[in-house]
């Protein structure tokens, strides 16, 4: 059937390629339904809805159609010039079942290759069933589809699996149900469009059926919201309210400690965040306060609607500069109004914390307030990354930010008030926690666990997407409550130091080669691996060799982070531990015998660096294998001068 529109749209806009597809149903005519248009092209991606979306309890729309022009974030207005560049990536737009309204919309950066696929599942494992999906490429977004292509085949994709790098691609359908259109280009730069009728849902809506206000409410926000889990599922919907979790062994030392979520617009990472902290044992609704910043409507009423306190702080200028800005309006907020709090617990929007997460902070915050030398209480391991992480009673200490879920009290929040001025021009930082660690912290140290309380799932402005990936998305985090932890007020510096000093002491030394295979004999025992440390010029210490040293281990290399007296403690076992000690730098360093030589790479083999080159390359890369690593300038132009060889 030749479609008239179609063609015009190819004389107007002058398209190269124009697709149209529609699904038919026995009683089509009948239903209610919607024309809708949606496009993928090298300039952006859109949709347009026109038709009637009037529920079936109102008149039926006839001749008065109602016309809708949802224009995504990437797409270009084509009936005007340009005004900024599209959005890159892959679009994913949900609509009502039933009305066909925009309800959530987002722009996913899978041009890049880390990441951002697993917040596209993310999003997508949280569409209700039922919702209409409409999936398209802006300029270029399947290099980084990875995993999620196979989610999206399961879903009923035909082309999710088989997208080339810069294929251009539109796909409509019905969660848990059937697709209504796909179309593709695999190659050259093409825009193409998808017309297509819409059938909407007859079946009703359970506002209609609910006689309880609350649930009125919730179905009434799930009617114009999309990607709300378990709120907005209607056939398993999350209890609401929420039932109370189980109180603690040690519950009193919650009860004056306010927990505080930073949070903005991104309402579904908020609920995510706010239905784990509130299940987790020993949450007490009635302490928890979100502070916004950039508060749309969407978020006021997700938290009247799940009954949870909230208060807005006014925010000024953009990105950093306005994050920076946002969390010293915070502590001053928090400052006036918990001033009598024995400690005050932060939390983010896009943080998942533990079962045990409560649990732990009731057997930790006391340390606050009883050992000066400590200035927070982190439930990220600062140490965990790369299964460096065993033991779910253990409990470390050592020089660190203030990470994802964190303790601190008063005392250090005004301190910090003191020092926070809003020139930029007098912090060499705006990331508000390290300008906390370099600025305030003032050598004191953190607690955190071996195995993370927290992990940090979301995607933001800081989130740089290859680390996001390697490090945080991979982070083993308790999923038990009301552990017990081993010997707490071992944490406290004078008997720390002492335990540090003994267990490194007798400790057994490794020499050679960390990225070598049978470095350490993982049999139960304890070992000490002394690397070449030095005092830089300005009196800091030069980090090269633990650079190496920590990479080949697995352990966290960017900085400090977790380190004590500059010695890092990576748990290879549960039985095995390993104290990589910083020599002649370190405090510790004089437990070093005098036969055993600190290891430096400026005086290895040409043997041992490429073993050490092949192993950090392995670790950064983890299952990924790049073919052509080590192509060079001169193999490729080898390549492209050689003759074709004779068939």
């Amino acid at each position: 059937m030749k479609d008239k529109g179609c063609v015009r749209e190819l004389r107007r806009r002058r398209i190269q390629s124009c697709f149209y597809a529609t699904i038919l149903f026995a009683a089509i005519t009948e239903s209610r339904n919607v024309e809708l248009t949606t496009w993928s092209s090298k300039s952006g991606s859109g949709l347009d809805i026109v038709g009637c979306g009037r529920p079936q309890s109102q008149k039926r729309c006839e001749n008065d159609w109602i016309v809708k022009e949802a224009w995504l974030p990437s797409q270009q207005d084509h009936r005007s010039r340009p005004t900024s560049p599209p959005k890159e990536g892959i679009t994913l737009a949900v609509l009502n079942q039933r009305t066909a309204t925009l309800i959530f919309t987002k722009v996913f950066p899978l041009g890049q290759y880390w990441a951002h696929y697993a917040d596209l599942q993310w999003h997508m494992d949280r569409v209700a069933s039922g919702r209409v999906v409409v999936i398209t490429v802006s300029v270029s977004g399947t290099v980084g589809l990875r995993q999620a292509a196979h989610q999206l085949a399961q879903l009923g994709s035909l082309f999710a699996l088989h997208l080339t790098p810069m294929a251009h691609w539109t796909w409509v359908f019905v969660k848990g149900g059937r697709t209504i259109s796909e179309t593709v280009i695999l190659r050259g730069v093409a825009q193409h469009h998808a017309h297509l009728l819409l059938p909407l849902s007859d079946l009703p809506s359970p506002t209609q059926s609910s006689n309880q206000s609350l649930q009125q409410q919730r179905w009434q926000y799930c009617q114009l919201h999309g990607a709300m889990g378990g709120l907005c599922d209607e056939h398993s919907p999350d209890p609401l309210p929420p039932p109370s979790p189980p109180t603690l062994a040690h519950q009193s030392a919650l009860a004056n400690v306010p927990v505080v979520v930073t949070a903005g617009a991104r309402h579904q990472y908020l609920y995510h965040t706010l239905n784990t902290l509130l299940a987790a044992p020993g949450a007490q609704r009635s302490n928890v306060l979100v502070v916004l910043g950039d508060a749309p409507q969407p978020t006021t009423q997700l938290l009247r609607l799940i009954n949870v306190n909230f208060t807005q702080v006014p925010v000024h200028g953009k990105d950093n500069f306005k994050l920076f800005r946002y969390y010293r309006s915070v502590f001053q907020l928090v400052a006036r109004t918990f001033p009598d709090a024995p400690a005050v617990i932060f939390l983010d929007e896009d943080v998942e914390v533990s079962p045990d997460f409560f649990s732990f902070m009731s057997q930790t915050l006391w340390l606050l307030r009883e050992d000066p030398t400590l200035y927070c209480i982190n439930g990220f391991s600062a140490t965990g990354f790369f299964g460096k992480a065993h033991d779910d009673k253990n409990v470390l200490r050592g020089i660190s930010q203030v990470e994802w879920g964190y303790a601190i009290s008063l005392e250090f929040i005004e301190e910090a008030l003191t020092m926070w001025h809003l020139n930029t021009n007098e912090t060499d930082t705006l990331f508000y926690d390290e300008w906390l660690y370099k600025k305030v912290s003032q050598g004191r140290e953190c607690v955190f666990p071996e195995v993370s309380r927290t992990r940090h799932y979301g995607i933001g402005v800081n989130s740089d997407p290859r680390s996001t990936e390697i490090f945080f998305l991979t982070m083993p985090i308790v999923k038990t409550w009301g552990i017990k932890l081993h010997d707490v007020e071992g944490l406290q510096l004078p008997r720390w130091q002492q335990s540090f000093s003994h267990n490194i002491k007798h400790s057994t030394p490794v020499t050679g080669n960390p990225c070598q295979l049978s470095f350490v004999d993982n049999t139960n025992n304890n070992y000490v691996f002394y690397y070449n440390m030095t005092k830089k010029s300005d009196g800091n210490p030069d980090y090269k060799n633990f650079y190496f040293t920590a990479q080949c281990l697995g352990a966290w290399a960017f900085s400090e982070q977790g380190l004590h007296d500059n010695v890092l403690t990576v748990r290879l076992s549960m039985a095995v531990t390993l104290y990589v000690v910083g020599a002649p730098y370190s405090p510790h360093a004089h437990l070093r015998p005098s036969h055993v030589i600190p290891w430096d790479i400026d005086l290895i083999s040409e043997e041992e660096e490429n073993i050490l080159i092949e192993k950090i390359r392995e670790l950064e890369l983890g299952k990924y294998h790049i073919q052509n690593l080590n192509v060079t300038h001169d193999t490729l132009m080898n390549l492209m001068s050689s003759e074709p060889a004779m068939s």
